[in-house]
């Protein structure tokens, strides 16, 4: 399977998903090989807009990070677990209707566990690091990210080292110091991981 015939497969599920709200869909985005695969949980509104994955808020504070660990873009490759940017739609009092993003449910995960499969085949990762809790659950036997953030996992099914960190967006939901230093820490522990694995 190609990159083409991913995009071909990620069109052809969202195009034709009815069960739920969605608004657009987009691909990977980085060079294929790569050693180092980051995997988020859905796109969002910037990111559709964009056709590539972290590109909104979230993403700038995923860039600083990498960034501070000697990454850039250009060494990376992103995607994500589930395609399609799942929405919940709201109607307000004066008629006025709100998008705003879900969490994907299982079922819309299931739907692109084949394309994430094949995508991780072609990338070829080294080690895979996991953002939040969608592609931790999707990836590894953990169900939260609390369990497990920072350490390294090895996945037998998939014969990969996995390495969960929490999402970048959770930065905006934890104002607080002690979160702000787990969190810092996590990207130190995965730069000295990736001088041994990578």
């Amino acid at each position: 399977m190609t990159l083409n015939d991913l995009s071909t497969k990620i069109k052809n599920i969202s195009e034709n998903y009815k069960e739920e709200p969605i608004a657009g869909w987009i691909t990977g985005d980085g060079p294929i090989p790569c050693n180092i695969l980051f995997v988020g949980e859905a796109p969002g509104k910037n990111e559709v807009e964009i056709g590539k994955p972290f590109v909104g808020l979230a993403g700038k504070t995923f860039e600083k990070y990498l960034n501070s660990i000697g990454l850039y873009r250009k060494d990376i490759r992103i995607t994500n677990t589930c395609f399609f940017r799942p929405v919940k739609i709201t109607i307000g009092k004066t008629n006025k209707e709100t998008i705003s993003n879900r969490t994907p449910k299982v079922s819309e995960i299931n739907l692109f566990r084949e394309v994430l499969d094949e995508e991780i085949k072609l990338v070829n990762p080294k080690l895979i690091i996991t953002l939040g809790n969608i592609p931790l659950k999707r990836l590894t036997d953990f169900k939260s990210i609390g369990d497990c953030h920072g350490n390294i996992i090895f996945n037998n099914k998939i014969s990969r080292y996995i390495f969960p960190m929490y999402h970048p967006s959770a930065l905006t939901y934890n104002r607080n110091d002690n979160f702000l230093k787990m969190y810092e820490n996590d990207w130190i522990n995965l730069k000295n991981i990736l001088k041994t694995h990578v």
